[in-house]
């Protein structure tokens, strides 16, 4: 059967888009009259039906003048819209000049007859931007129909408007606010949307916006990666201040840092000896030779169409007015930037000469510096009046930024070229971490993989990540930047039908693909003279992988997927799903598992789509590669509750790919927030199946979890049920691994009579089958570990090394996860035991082997434990910020295991370094741990805290925070913490003086300490024996 060709294949796609709309990402505009219910009252029906026509005329006539399209006229409100048939990256810019002239429009009108002078009538508008459905109207839905939140949002703007206000969205106007006066961003919290919305209100066009004025307003990435283009920058920078003019073409897509460098040099040269003057070029209401007409009202202090302020108009001038021959080029300038009511033109081929004399005459008194953004925009005029410069033999440098290769640029001068790259991986980690603080390692890379080293895209994913709270821990994808979108947008319709097109394909496909996989869907393969084109215009680029496209940035493939209409994008995936099942069996289409589920999903054919997603889970699994297993697993469920009501077979496939999902959250729980209600369904499904296996095995998994989660109380309950029902079935094997776990859950609470029996016969169980390497060796090692922490925390230091020597030569040296949960609970024991550099060592190794396996929960403890214990050792307070990241890491993923002691460093340094308010917020969540039975870190914060209060001279405060560390020492039968509150106590009675007491509690610290070998804690209580001395 032959395929369909390319123009037939797009044909039946937009002929299935076209049956309901196509997607577009638009601004939209809704105007109203205000206080038109008041008005209607007042005026005779036909004078308002006159007002009301007017209206519609200046509708008519305004809002197409700024590339905007009427979507309907109702009564006394218009719906426009912006970014149809063609999206422009400055729509949300268009949208709000087209409602500042309507809204100027009707206070000039006067309703002759009606008593309202003009001045009268005015308009309320907002303006919101995103993807709508858009489709040809009728008579009742008017010329088009918009459907989608936006529309609906951006009327919700218009009623929050008062009389004569404008509403606009911060997400549509992003940088383009520069073009406009506006209140501060104010959040709203509007009807059909979730979060709140940042909101101006425009009040004007500001005067000759820049802008470099712009991004000194708002968050910048930090200024990474162009020390080297600076530097050059600086050296033509020199050349020109010595009298050989320099002109040098700054290079590179949209975002990718041109403005910032430039703005980096200008900073740089006004704090020297140069004189700095600015424009830029555009195509939305520009005018000829806009970029020197800008330098020219700046020099002179003018804005556009207003009288100049001589107070603002640069000193220089006063000088030349003085010269003759200077005197008179600056009356001819002034010709040229008077307002337009005052302006006598000059002839057009006195303008460039003129241009250049001004700048000479300026040059020959102080170097300049011209700086010209946009120049892939300039006009002829412009052009001319540039090579006229650069034709002065004086200290002159031009630097020009530009969107366009070089070649393409409009130089008609020689320029120097400099081509900016995006940021390399190291360069956009740290500017992430700049802008979004605390950030974890995983979540940075994915930020660089997402924005492809753009440092615009970066600092707008920092910014949705921010305000999205804990939602963007899910998926990372572009929240709140509808300005962004129509740039990426306005890219790819300007490129050829058969490019996008192929594009449009290639983002349907995925964000990394088979180069095969293309040229099979499109006719078009990597050696194509089109892919290659995409490529150099910086959308496609070769993958890692020999074989394999990818697109350049991830936001811009799902700006492009979400644009493609559902039905067509549907049949597209569908396709992509049969040309790969058709590609091979066994080994060679389990390469594809991974990429058949998404695609099925897609189509939403959810029954293959659980298939595979299941099978893509295993392959993973099977590799060790628990994230991608993750992502899979959760994938199939996902694609079985799409399926309906389940039947009992259909639940237990659910409970049987949850326990695999389990599996592979055993050493990274955070990497599922929602795995607590995961699991609930589990069991929930289970218990309706009827099956004993199946709720014994929803059982055990539950209780995991919430261990895992730091939910000790239901871990413990669902772990015993897991238990009973293990029994009852007779399943020895799952017996031993839930007496394991609620032995490990046991720990956790503090119970350590009960956890040490159970711990103790996983241990033998798994000791006699196991060897090191194995599963079961994994599940030994582990449980050692545990008995090692309790053995630890009773002062038995020797016997628990000896645990932990055992646990280690079961785990090796692999890269195992389970090798760095080992390293966690032996850095804790030599922590408690006053090993500090020994506790660092093993925490750093355990970070190391989490970061290369990719595990949050375990990278978080091993950074906390590590940041402790380099605290203690430093007092750097560095250190200290790597416990709070680490701890706001698994907070945000609804984690908590052991949290307690995070806290309980955390108030033992904010009292160290007088934060009081800082170990109140603390020390709030440690006894909030507390509450649900996780006390590990409950006697160190109150030690602290009873230091505080001691400081203050509030002893009673000190005795009841001591006191509560003492019944926690007691509760987990733990020595070495009882002994460390004998010393804070000993401390305290120091400071007030009572000698024999001190003498008294110091003593029976210094033998315990000796008797655990805490020679640390020793030498601190010999000090403290020192201070009776003196």
């Amino acid at each position: 059967m032959p395929r369909p060709s390319e123009e037939e294949t797009a044909a039946a796609d937009d002929a299935i888009d076209d049956a309901s709309g196509r997607r577009r990402y638009l601004t939209i505009l809704f105007s109203d009259l205000s206080e038109s219910t008041r008005l209607g009252e007042l005026m005779e029906s036909e004078l308002y039906a006159d007002m009301l026509a007017q209206l519609r005329v200046l509708c008519r006539e305004i809002i197409p003048r700024h590339g905007g399209n009427i979507a309907r006229i109702q009564g006394d409100g218009v719906l426009a819209f912006f970014g149809y048939p063609e999206t422009r990256e400055d729509d949300g810019r268009r949208a709000t000049e087209a409602a500042l002239e309507l809204h100027a429009a009707v206070s000039r009108l006067a309703v002759a007859g009606a008593g309202f002078p003009a001045g009268a009538l005015t308009l309320h508008s907002g303006i919101h931007a995103g993807l709508v459905l858009i489709s040809d109207g009728d008579v009742e839905r008017g010329r088009f129909e918009l459907l989608g939140n936006v529309p609906n949002i951006a009327a919700r703007l218009s009623d929050l408007a008062e009389r004569d206000d404008i509403c606009v969205s911060e997400e549509t106007l992003g940088p383009h606010a520069q073009f406009f006066t506006s209140s501060e961003p104010a959040l709203v919290q509007l009807k059909g949307r979730t979060p709140p919305l940042a909101v101006r209100r425009v009040l004007g066009r500001a005067p000759a916006p820049t802008r470099l004025e712009a991004m000194e307003r708002r968050s910048l990435c930090p200024f990474v990666g162009r020390e080297p283009a600076l530097r050059l920058l600086r050296d033509r920078l020199r050349m020109a201040i010595a009298g050989v003019p320099q002109c040098v073409a700054v290079s590179g897509g949209p975002g990718v840092g041109k403005t910032r460098l430039v703005d980096e040099l200008r900073r740089h040269a006004a704090a020297g000896e140069c004189l700095v003057l600015q424009g830029y070029c555009g195509t939305y209401l520009a005018e000829p030779l806009q970029p020197f007409l800008q330098m020219l009202r700046a020099l002179f202090g003018r804005s556009a169409g207003l009288p100049a302020e001589p107070a603002q108009a640069h000193p220089l001038l006063a000088a030349l007015e003085q010269e003759e021959g200077a005197a008179a080029v600056l009356a001819q300038v002034r010709l040229l930037v008077a307002p337009r009511e005052e302006a006598r033109q000059l002839s057009p081929g006195a303008t460039v000469p003129t241009l250049r004399s001004l700048f000479e005459q300026l040059a020959a008194r102080q170097p300049l510096m011209l700086i010209v953004d946009d120049w892939q925009w300039a006009d002829e005029a412009s052009q001319q009046a540039l090579d006229a410069v650069l034709s002065l033999k004086a200290p002159i440098f031009v630097v020009a930024a530009t969107r366009a290769a070089i070649g393409e640029s409009l130089f008609l001068a020689p320029v120097t070229t400099l081509e900016l790259q995006p940021l390399d991986d190291d360069e956009a980690a740290r500017a992430t971490r700049h802008l979004l603080p605390g950030a974890d390692p995983f979540v940075v890379a994915e930020i660089q993989r997402y924005a492809g080293g753009i440092p615009l895209f970066i600092e707008e994913l920092c910014h949705s990540a921010s305000a999205q709270g804990g939602q963007w821990l899910r998926e990372l994808r572009l929240g709140s930047a509808a300005w962004l979108t129509a740039l990426i947008e306005s890219r790819v319709e300007r490129l050829p039908p058969a490019q996008a097109e192929v594009l449009r394909a290639a983002a349907v496909i995925g964000g990394v693909f088979p180069a095969w996989l293309l040229e099979q869907l499109t006719g078009h393969g990597a050696d194509d003279p089109l892919v290659i084109a995409l490529a150099e215009q910086d959308f496609l680029f070769a993958g890692e992988q020999p074989g394999t496209l990818r697109f350049k940035h991830g936001i811009t493939r799902d700006v492009i997927y979400e644009a493609v209409g559902l039905h067509r994008r549907r049949e597209m995936h569908r396709r992509i799903a049969q040309v790969l099942e058709g590609r091979g069996e066994g080994a060679a289409q389990e390469e594809l598992y991974e990429a058949l589920a998404y695609h099925c999903a897609a189509a939403a054919l959810a029954e293959p789509a659980a298939r595979y997603a299941e099978l893509a889970g295993d392959k993973a699994m099977a590799a060790s590669a628990l994230d991608r297993a993750r992502a899979q697993y959760s994938a199939a469920l996902k694609a079985l509750d799409e399926l309906g009501p389940p039947s009992r077979e259909l639940a237990l496939r659910w409970c049987a790919i949850a326990q695999k999902l389990g599996m592979a959250c055993v050493f990274d729980p955070l990497g599922l927030a929602d795995g607590v209600a995961i699991f609930e369904r589990g069991l929930m499904l289970a218990r309706q199946s009827a099956s004993m296996d199946a709720i014994a095995r929803a059982s055990y998994w539950l209780g995991y979890i919430c261990y895992a989660k730091g939910m000790s109380k239901a871990a413990i309950a669902h772990g015993e049920a897991a238990l009973d029902l293990a029994t009852q079935i007779g399943d020895a094997r799952l017996a031993a691994q839930v007496r394991a776990t609620l032995g490990q859950a046991l720990l956790a609470a503090g119970d350590y009579g009960r956890a040490l029996v159970l711990l103790d016969s996983a241990v033998d169980s798994k000791r006699r089958q196991s060897r090191p390497g194995s599963s079961l060796a994994v599940g030994s090692a582990y449980a050692l570990a545990c008995k090692g922490y309790l053995l630890g925390d009773q002062g038995r230091f020797a016997q628990a090394d000896e645990c932990f020597a055992e646990a280690l030569l079961l785990v090796g040296d692999s890269l195992h996860q389970v090798s760095a949960s080992v390293r966690h609970w032996i850095s804790v024991v030599y922590q408690w035991q006053g090993r500090w550099e020994e506790a660092l060592r093993v925490a750093e190794r355990a970070s190391e082997i989490a970061e290369h396996v990719k595990s949050r929960q375990q990278l978080a403890m091993g950074r906390a434990l590590a940041g402790y214990a380099q605290w203690t050792l430093t007092r750097d307070p560095q250190a200290l910020q790597a416990v709070r990241d680490a701890t706001a890491w698994i907070e945000a993923r609804k984690g908590a295991l052991a949290t307690s002691l995070n806290h309980g460093w955390m108030v033992d340094g904010a009292v160290a370094n007088g934060r009081t308010e800082e170990a109140r917020h603390h020390a709030a969540r440690l006894f909030m741990r507390v509450r649900q039975h996780d006390r590990i870190g409950e006697a160190l914060g109150c030690r602290a805290l009873a230091r505080a209060a001691a400081k203050l001279n509030d002893f009673v405060r000190a005795e009841h925070y001591l006191a509560c560390a003492e019944r926690s020492a007691q509760a987990r039968g733990s020595a070495h913490e009882a002994a460390a509150t004998q010393l804070c106590r000993a401390q305290i009675e120091v400071g007030r003086g009572h000698v024999g007491e001190a003498q008294r509690l110091l003593d029976a610290a210094c033998t315990a300490f000796e008797a655990m070998d805490m020679r640390w804690h020793l030498e601190r209580a010999e000090r403290t024996r020192d201070m009776l001395r003196v």
